[in-house]
């Protein structure tokens, strides 16, 4: 097999391994704080008396959502404050 072709599996896989590790990175709990509106920060302080951890935002349109999860149980948080305990996002493993 030549070089030219190692390189390029080599590299292949190294994105792979890349993409995959991005997908588990837990970002910032600040850097995620500091995108949150007052409203949404009210929520997610008091959902941190339950247990829950900020986890990451979504962002659908114009709509960004707050996504907090205990466990493998999410709760989602709305640009209004208002949590939905039982949303229907799929949360990657």
């Amino acid at each position: 097999m030549s070089s030219a072709i190692k390189n390029t599996e080599h590299s292949t896989s190294e994105k792979d391994i890349i993409q995959n590790e991005r997908r588990h990175i837990s970002p910032n709990k600040h850097a995620l704080w500091a995108k949150l509106s007052v409203v949404q920060q009210a929520s997610v302080s008091s959902m941190y008396n339950y247990g829950y951890e900020l986890s990451f935002i979504r962002t659908e349109g114009e709509e960004k959502y707050v996504v907090m999860l205990l466990n493998e149980a999410a709760i989602v948080i709305d640009e209004e404050g208002a949590i939905e305990t039982q949303p229907s996002i799929q949360i990657r493993h």
